[in-house]
C-alpha cells in the first residue's frame, strides 16, 4: 500500500466516522425525548383530532421545511392541514388563517423573529397555538397554549450550529402526532388510498373485476382435459396457468407451468395425463369484490409469491384471473 493509498483510506475512514457521528447524535436526541415526561402530548393529540378546519403549520427557514412536510403528512393521513411561511404571513398570507384555527408553530430557538412578530395577530384571531419548540423559556414557548418541548443538547454537525438534530427531532414529533391523530380519528387504509389517486397507491383502489382476465381471455379447463389440450389453453391465453373448474364453473384447482414441468420430469407418460391429475387443489384465490390493494396484501402474506390469482365469488364460481403484472398496467 503506497502513501497515496494510505492517505486516501484515512480520509475515507474519517468520512465514515463523521457520517456515523451525525446519525448517532440524532439517534441520541430521539432517545432523550422518549425518556422525558411527555407533558401535554395527550391534550395536543386530542385537540388536533377534534379539528374540523385545516390545521395551520407555521415555520421559517429549516423549521419551515419541516412544517411544510408535516402539513403534508397530516393531510395524507386524513387531517386537513396547510403550511404557512412565517415571513410571508406578515406580508398578507395570514389571510389564510381563519378565526379560531389551530396553529402549530415550529422553532428551535423559540425566538424566531418572523414567527414572534405574528403572535399578536394569531391571538387576535382567537387561534389556539401549539408549539414544537426547542426552548420552553422563550417568547414562543411562553406564548403557546400547548407546548411540546423539543430541546436538543447540541446540533449534530461539527460546528454545533446547523439545524440537524433539532430538525430531526421536530420531524419525528410531528410524524408521531400525525399518526396518533390519524388513529384517533379512525383513519383506515382505504381512506389513505382514497387520498392518493395517482400512481401505484391509487391503483390499489381499483376493483379486481375491472382488470381481471375474463371471458375468452380466461384460461379454464375441465378436470378431464388432456395434457396436450391443457397446454394449448395455457399457451393461447398467455398467463402461464389454467384454472380447473367443475360443471358448475366452481374453482377446484389450478395448474401452472411449473406443475407441468415437474410432472414431465417424473418420466410419466403424457397420454393419460389430465388437468385434474396435475392441478393444485384448493389454490389461493381472491374475492370478486376485492381491490388490487387486497391483491397486494394477499401476495405479501403468501409464503411464496403468487404470479396468478383466480377470482371467485362467494359460492366459489370462477369469474376471472389476475396476473401480478395487472397491478402495474395502465
Amino acid at each position: 500500500m503506497n502513501a497515496f493509498t494510505t492517505i486516501e483510506k484515512l480520509a475515507d475512514d474519517c468520512a465514515i466516522g463523521w457520517f456515523r457521528e451525525v446519525i448517532a447524535a440524532e439517534r441520541d436526541a430521539l432517545s432523550r425525548l422518549l425518556n422525558l415526561p411527555q407533558r401535554g402530548v395527550a391534550e395536543t393529540i386530542g385537540l388536533l383530532s377534534r379539528q374540523e378546519r385545516p390545521i395551520i403549520f407555521i415555520g421559517v427557514g429549516k423549521s419551515g421545511h419541516i412544517a411544510a412536510k408535516l402539513a403534508a403528512t397530516f393531510s395524507s393521513l386524513g387531517t386537513a392541514a396547510l403550511f404557512l411561511n412565517a415571513a410571508e404571513a406578515a406580508h398578507g398570507d395570514l389571510g389564510a388563517v381563519e378565526p379560531g384555527s389551530t396553529v402549530v408553530l415550529l422553532s428551535n430557538s423559540g425566538s424566531t423573529e418572523e414567527t414572534v412578530r405574528i403572535l399578536p395577530l394569531l391571538k387576535a384571531r382567537g387561534c389556539t397555538l401549539v408549539g414544537i419548540i426547542g426552548r420552553a423559556d422563550s417568547p414562543l414557548g411562553r406564548a403557546v397554549d400547548h407546548l411540546i418541548h423539543a430541546e436538543v443538547e447540541r446540533e449534530a454537525d461539527h460546528l454545533g450550529m446547523a439545524p440537524t438534530s433539532s430538525t430531526t427531532l421536530h420531524l419525528a414529533i410531528g410524524d408521531a402526532l400525525a399518526v396518533a391523530v390519524s388513529r384517533t380519528r379512525g383513519f383506515t387504509r382505504q381512506d389513505f388510498l382514497r387520498h392518493h389517486p395517482a400512481g401505484l397507491l391509487g391503483r390499489q383502489m381499483i376493483p379486481v373485476a375491472t382488470v381481471m382476465r375474463q371471458g375468452d381471455d380466461l384460461p379454464k379447463v375441465a378436470p378431464d382435459t388432456a395434457l396436450v389440450d391443457l397446454l394449448t389453453v395455457m399457451s393461447s391465453k398467455r398467463m402461464g396457468a389454467a384454472c380447473v373448474v367443475d360443471d358448475g364453473d366452481r374453482l377446484i384447482g389450478l395448474v401452472v407451468d411449473g406443475d407441468v414441468r415437474r410432472y414431465l420430469q417424473t418420466g410419466c407418460g403424457i397420454e393419460n395425463a389430465s388437468a385434474g391429475a396435475l392441478m393444485r387443489s384448493d389454490p389461493t384465490s381472491i374475492a370478486l369484490d376485492a381491490t388490487l390493494g387486497d391483491m397486494l396484501l394477499l401476495q405479501g402474506k403468501a409464503a411464496t409469491a403468487k404470479l396468478v390469482l383466480p377470482v371467485i365469488d362467494a359460492e366459489g364460481r370462477l369469474h376471472g384471473m389476475l396476473h401480478t403484472n395487472d397491478l402495474m398496467q395502465g
